[in-house]
């Protein structure tokens, strides 16, 4: 019985390495590739002493690098924090003094408007800073991933905060689980699904497409910013 999603998404990987995972635009990723991006952000956060079970954002519009990074976080066994880039800068100031974020990972353009106001006992890896000849730690990530329950927390997902500072909703693995087992039983998605991804990555339905493309071995399409379903 598989307890961590990060299970799912190594089965998807052995079953299916060089399917097309991921299309950016002009862009694109295989599963074999995405599963390398994920494992070399795991061993920078766990390079950084990052502990297990701690919250991470993630401050990027929706791409590829937003989607490894959320596998590299859950890799590390960690979870995600998704961080809107367009909302104002006082509301990101608001979650980041409640949930106390471990880590933020953005990219050196995208962590500008926020640079003022992460505490400096928040530590920040920026994707195109990273070295990319560091040897990945695949004994720590393989350690962590089996000490992981499915009662461990997998993401954050933020409320609207209409009525004052937003609330951290924290989701766990068996969450995702039961979600995927229903929607499974309810659809019937074959292993050719492709979705057009039309959520932000703040909304709870864009961590239901991660979970198909986990599970499911389904292509993530992220679709233009004027197509979307909000803006």
């Amino acid at each position: 019985m598989k307890v961590s999603l990060i299970e799912l998404f190594e089965e998807t990987v052995r079953n299916h390495s060089q399917k097309i995972a991921v299309i950016d635009k002009d862009r694109e990723i295989t599963f074999s590739e995405l599963r390398g991006l994920a494992l070399e952000l795991a061993s920078e956060i766990i390079g950084l002493g990052v502990e297990q079970n701690k919250p991470v954002g993630v401050f990027l519009d929706k791409s590829i690098e937003s989607v490894y990074a959320d596998l590299g976080i859950l890799y590390a066994g960690d979870f995600y924090m998704n961080l809107d880039i367009k909302t104002p800068a006082e509301r990101i100031r608001n979650i980041i003094q409640l949930v106390e974020p471990a880590l933020i990972i953005s990219t050196a353009r995208q962590i500008k408007p926020i640079e003022g106001i992460v505490p400096e006992t928040v530590k920040v890896i920026l994707l195109d800073e990273m070295d990319k000849r560091a040897e990945v730690d695949a004994v720590t990530i393989l350690k962590r991933q089996l000490t992981i329950i499915d009662t461990d927390p997998s993401c954050i997902i933020n409320t609207s905060g209409s009525t004052g500072t937003p609330k951290g909703v924290v989701l766990n693995h068996k969450s995702f689980f039961d979600f995927i087992d229903w929607a499974l039983e309810t659809f019937h998605f074959g292993d050719d699904l492709v979705m057009g991804s039309l959520s932000p990555i703040v909304f709870d339905i864009y961590s239901f497409e991660l979970c198909m493309l986990m599970a499911k071995a389904s292509t993530l399409v992220v679709l233009p910013a004027h197509l979307a379903a909000y803006d």
